[in-house]
């Protein structure tokens, strides 16, 4: 409990030390995104649900004005030679979400890790959704090792946290990023 309670403790000061726009850009980060996803979703005449998946199995190791670019230039011409910025095995599940059934499960399935499976989740339920994305920010804000093992402990104190102020777990996660990252870009 004590290692819980320290995990809170240093996401309360993060997000006590956000500036006011990195706050209103956090409490946004996700329905930007949805809305991002929603406009490629238009323009390629493709699932919601596809496109957020693809946007999540391209997004490991990859900055997000650049994962914008290759889900564009994947659903441009979904192939596994389209040159993206992440690894093959990312390019495989962007491909198999875009010729799969687009059912939420399905896609989760596909894309296997939980960073990546809460990312979906919180692009796409983005008004609704409790997960939160652990990636290295989320580890380094509580200042643990980016392991497995170690999920479970900061996804619980984000969800407490969210709780006691008042917001979704995935809008706690998003401000703290941007303050550990120094801007949310």
């Amino acid at each position: 409990m004590d290692e819980l309670n320290n995990h809170k403790d240093k996401i309360i000061k993060l997000f006590n030390n956000t500036s006011r726009d990195n706050l209103d850009n956090g409490m946004q980060w996700y329905s930007d995104a949805n809305m991002v996803a929603l406009l490629l979703s238009v323009k390629h005449n493709i699932h919601l649900n596809k496109v957020v998946g693809i946007m999540a199995a391209l997004s490991p190791n990859n900055k997000w004005d650049r994962n914008k670019l290759d889900t564009e230039l994947f659903l441009s011409n979904p192939s596994l030679e389209t040159k993206v910025c992440t690894f093959m095995n990312q390019r495989k599940k962007a491909l198999e979400i875009y010729h799969g059934n687009g059912k939420v499960t399905d896609i989760e399935n596909i894309l296997k890790g939980i960073k990546t499976v809460n990312f979906f989740n919180n692009i796409l339920y983005f008004d609704s959704c409790d997960r939160v994305t652990v990636d290295m920010w989320a580890f380094r804000s509580v200042e643990v090792e980016a392991k497995t093992k170690n999920i479970e402990m900061v996804t619980r104190a984000y969800r407490e946290v969210a709780r006691y102020l008042e917001i979704q777990p995935h809008q706690l996660q998003a401000v703290v990023w941007g303050v550990i990252r120094g801007s949310l870009v």
